[in-house]
């Protein structure tokens, strides 16, 4: 394996050694770290990962090899994963493939042998930031390469090439998705039937699908960031209920599906967002997002509402949230709204409407996938606004 090396725009740098396809010498991405214990293939295949590196806090990432199961959409999108210990031998029986030989499969660079614990500490101070991973010199090793006179004038350079590469802020990540292709693995999942609800694909994972599917909804998908007039065979009044999908990047820069959000509010039936769906339904209704220091990535974040002390624990994925005061003044115009925080940092965690226009929305993933089932039940709570809506109009 060729010695690589992990370099933050704020100068610091991890060694390790490359692993998997590596079709360039250098990548730039956001780097972010995630705590779960398992489910890597379901992360490295989430597409709200767009734009960034993963560093896996588990120490032994690759044990169990990967399926043709465990997709959570068509492909990885996510630019590079950072590892502690990739272990060259897998055992599970679900297994087709290697980790090494899935990543290959798509091309994406992984870095492995790396202080996994140092780097994520360096993050929880500093915050998640732009970074590259780029190959050493092949004549350079990665042990004791700070004595290296060369290397800090070369590390002085790739410094100076990540603080040009694009910010998170402010980029739309979500352009690429279109429904189609999560249409028609949809279909070759089974029939469709019951109430139809319109999803807004931003990116979504299709564990979310399955649970619609198990609640008895028929999603048809729609590309979020494309207008509403563009959309093919899209009949409002065929619709019982509206779903806004997780993704990618800055909410507050996917300007056409915000609109296509604030049009959908006019409609008056029920609505439910997750993830970047929920911030930027907060953004439609007059709130504002801002980029959290190193955000939620895991599936062991809390969440509870302020009604009650009641506690579940849930799977993550987020750098952005919802203002607090912003979204407060935002929901005022409905009477009665009930808003959950994150006890770890008090941020929004979500909010539920009621009334004559029941939203839900919500900053975890009820789906999980990898991570806790706690809060699975929103799906039928959903179901059963959009049975009732169904009902109503038929």
């Amino acid at each position: 394996m060729s010695a690589a090396v992990l370099v933050l725009e704020d100068g610091n740098f991890f060694t390790g050694k490359a692993l998997g396809k590596w079709k360039q010498e250098a990548y730039f991405a956001e780097t972010v770290f995630n705590t779960a214990m398992s489910g890597y293939q379901e992360i490295i295949t989430d597409p709200s990962y767009k734009g960034q590196f993963v560093c896996f806090t588990y120490p032994s990432i690759g044990n169990y090899g990967c399926n043709t199961e465990d997709y959570e959409s068509d492909k990885p999108y996510l630019s590079g994963i950072i590892l502690k210990d990739y272990p060259e031998t897998y055992s599970n029986f679900r297994a087709n493939e290697s980790l090494v030989s899935f990543l290959e499969k798509y091309e994406v660079p992984a870095l492995t042998s790396v202080d996994t614990r140092a780097l994520v500490k360096h993050i929880r101070e500093a915050g998640a930031m732009r970074s590259g991973i780029f190959l050493l010199p092949n004549n350079w090793s990665p042990y004791k390469i700070h004595l290296k006179k060369e290397f800090h004038e070369w590390l002085k350079e790739k410094k100076k090439a990540v603080q040009s590469s694009p910010s998170m802020e402010g980029s739309n990540l979500v352009s690429e998705f279109r429904g189609q292709e999560v249409q028609t693995w949809l279909h070759s999942q089974a029939v469709l039937d019951g109430p139809k609800i319109a999803v807004l694909d931003f990116g979504i994972k299709r564990n979310i699908l399955r649970n619609f599917l198990s609640v008895g909804l028929n999603p048809i998908l729609f590309p979020g960031d494309t207008p509403m007039d563009k959309w093919q065979n899209f009949n409002p009044d065929e619709i019982a209920g509206y779903f806004f999908s997780n993704g990618p990047g800055d909410p507050s820069a996917v300007k056409t599906g915000i609109q296509n959000i604030q049009k959908i509010l006019t409609f008056k039936k029920p609505i439910f967002g997750i993830c970047l769906g929920h911030q930027m339904l907060s953004i439609a209704l007059g709130a504002k997002t801002h980029k959290m220091k190193f955000g939620h990535h895991g599936g062991n974040q809390p969440v509870k509402a302020e009604e009650n002390s009641h506690v579940y624990i849930t799977s993550q994925n987020h750098g952005f949230a919802a203002e607090e005061a912003t979204l407060k003044t935002a929901l005022n115009q409905y009477e009665k709204v009930i808003l959950e925080k994150n006890p770890n940092d008090n941020s929004i965690e979500g909010f539920r409407v009621y009334g004559k226009q029941p939203i839900i929305s919500v900053q975890y993933h009820p789906e999980a996938c990898p991570g806790p089932r706690d809060a699975e039940f929103i799906f039928r709570e959903f179901a059963e606004l959009v049975k009732a809506q169904a009902d109503t109009a038929g």
